[in-house]
């Protein structure tokens, strides 16, 4: 099968990692930046594409969990930036495309990919007790290299200057869920771009918070 040669995954590889660095260069100028606000959506749709097609072996379970954890993420969101009784007071940007109730569509696959990711990346121990808490851990790193990024390309914004404290908490505890659902499933996940992906993305929030620090 097309997803299990080793020349098509280097390939893609390549595209997604050529994608998020061009990614980089359009957000740092001015002259680009509206062309790749309007790009952003596209990509994390090609993105996520991407990562349930290299998904090897598919059941009916496995499909409604990982829609269950795209939905955690879009409601968890919704309440967010609508009530302020989950990561503080927020309002969200036009970057990330289609809103309902102010809160993007594709937000829910944004929690999604990065989720999908961090269980892969522990395939060996993603069925342990302690799994949940070392997973969320790491979401909530990934967050905090995001969060600087994402608020200075107004993909959101927070209602004070300081990224609030509750904001890191509440990534904690909603991850916390969504690893503990995704370990009492015993959820296989098999895919050899899951953990690029992650890095890709981790790579891409980290060279923009750099590039940002020295405009």
């Amino acid at each position: 099968m097309m997803k299990e040669n080793p020349v098509v995954i280097r390939s893609v590889k390549i595209v997604i990692a050529i994608l998020y660095l061009v990614g980089i260069l359009g957000f740092s100028f001015e002259a680009t930046y509206s062309l790749f606000v309007l790009l952003t959506p596209v990509n994390l749709l090609l993105t996520t594409l991407l990562l349930l097609y290299f998904q090897r072996k598919w059941s009916i379970k496995t499909a409604f969990v990982l829609i269950g954890v795209a939905g955690i993420g879009f409601v968890t969101e919704l309440i967010g930036v609508n009530t302020g009784l989950l990561f503080g007071d927020y309002e969200y940007g036009p970057a990330l495309g289609i809103q309902l109730m102010n809160t993007p569509l594709l937000i829910g696959i944004n929690w999604l990919i990065l989720a999908y990711g961090v269980f892969v990346l522990f395939d060996k121990i993603n069925q342990r007790w302690y799994f949940p808490f070392i997973g969320a851990l790491l979401m909530v790193a990934f967050d905090f290299v995001m969060e600087p990024v994402a608020t200075a390309l107004k993909m959101w914004s927070w209602e004070t200057v300081q990224i609030p404290l509750k904001n890191y908490v509440d990534w904690y505890l909603v991850s916390l869920l969504i690893f503990a659902l995704m370990r009492a499933a015993r959820l296989q996940l098999n895919n050899r771009l899951a953990v690029w992906i992650l890095l890709i993305q981790f790579v891409f929030f980290l060279g923009l918070n750099l590039i940002l620090k020295l405009i």
